[in-house]
Order: C-alpha cells, then sequence, then structure tokens
C-alpha cells in the first residue's frame, strides 16, 4: 500500500489486520491475487482489500455492517484508489443472498468480529458463499480468526494452508469441483 497510513475507525471493535499478518497472507496468494475479483467481508478499515488491489486484484467489493466504519472505509478507499471498487454497508450475510449472489469472485477474505465467528461462524459463511455463488468454482476462502480456533472441516471445501501468526490464524480453503451449488 506504498507505505500510507490508512484511518482506523475509532473504538476496539475494529481490529486492523496486523501489517506481518497481511505480508504473510499475500505471499501466500500470490500468484492468485493479479486479475482476481476479490471480496473483503467485515472489511473494517478495508486494508486487506485495499492490499489485495495494489497487489493487481481486478476488482475489490468490500462489505461492512457499521456506518461509522463505512465511512472510514469509504475516505481510505477514495484516498487510495479513487474511482475504484465498491464499498457496501450492511450486513454480511444478507448481502451473500442478495446482491453478492452470483459474484464468482476469485477469492474472499472473512475477519469477522472474533465472537461471529465462533461455533459455526464460518462454516455458515463457507455454506453461503457456495450455495449463493458468490465465490466461482475452485474460488479461495480466506479466515482470519484467533490462533486458539482451530479451522473448520467443511463439506466441499479442503484446507490448503493453516498458519498462525502470533494470536492470528489465518486459514486458506480451496472450494473443490465446479459443483458450485445452486
Amino acid at each position: 500500500m506504498c507505505g500510507r497510513k490508512l484511518k482506523v475507525p475509532p473504538g476496539e471493535k475494529v481490529r486492523p489486520t496486523q501489517d506481518r499478518v497481511r505480508e504473510a497472507l499475500f505471499s501466500m496468494l500470490m500468484t492468485e491475487i493479479p486479475d482476481a475479483v476479490f471480496i473483503d467481508l467485515f472489511a473494517g478499515s478495508g486494508a486487506v482489500g485495499i492490499e489485495a488491489f495494489s497487489r493487481g486484484a481486478r476488482s475489490v467489493t468490500w462489505v461492512e455492517l457499521d456506518r461509522r466504519n463505512v465511512a472510514v472505509l469509504k475516505e481510505n478507499v477514495a484516498a487510495l484508489m479513487p474511482g475504484e471498487g465498491e464499498v457496501v454497508c450492511g450486513e454480511v450475510s444478507r448481502w451473500l443472498t442478495g446482491a453478492g449472489r452470483g459474484r464468482q469472485a476469485d477469492i474472499v477474505f472473512a475477519d469477522p468480529p472474533y465472537a461471529v465467528g465462533r461455533d459455526q461462524g464460518f462454516v455458515e459463511l463457507m455454506r453461503l458463499l457456495r450455495e449463493n455463488r458468490v465465490l466461482g468454482a475452485n474460488g479461495l476462502f480466506v479466515s482470519e480468526m484467533p490462533e486458539s480456533r482451530p479451522p473448520d472441516e467443511v463439506e466441499g471445501w479442503r484446507l490448503l494452508r493453516d498458519r498462525t501468526y502470533g494470536h492470528t490464524r489465518l486459514a486458506i480453503y480451496r472450494m473443490d469441483g465446479t459443483e458450485n451449488a445452486e
């Protein structure tokens, strides 16, 4: 991101992905990013999507629920990517079953509030991505979660990478096959 500082929404609700975690993530996705359609769910400041764009993603969509976070996110996108990308203010699962349906993205990144990711949170996200064709056949889903939470085993998905960086875990899944559910 050219060393530019992003604005971060005030308060403790937003946990921007740490620079070293983001660097590790994009090192793992290096060959997948160029010309990719990238979706950043629970986007917060938008740092991950902005990084994807700076590394060659063709398009980026950010989805964030909190209006205050969206205002900061829009400022960041306007400052670093004028005229590019789509910022959506809305609830992630509603977007996945509505406007996001049929997007056929190459990569979807999700860093939900840790309370949302507990229990069946990521399993439900993965189900919605598949059923609503938000993620294209053989697309990648990246989940960021606390290091203490093991990655889920979900039918129709292969866990490709599971890495821990301090208190953060990144799990990268590939959706199996072209039989993308209707």
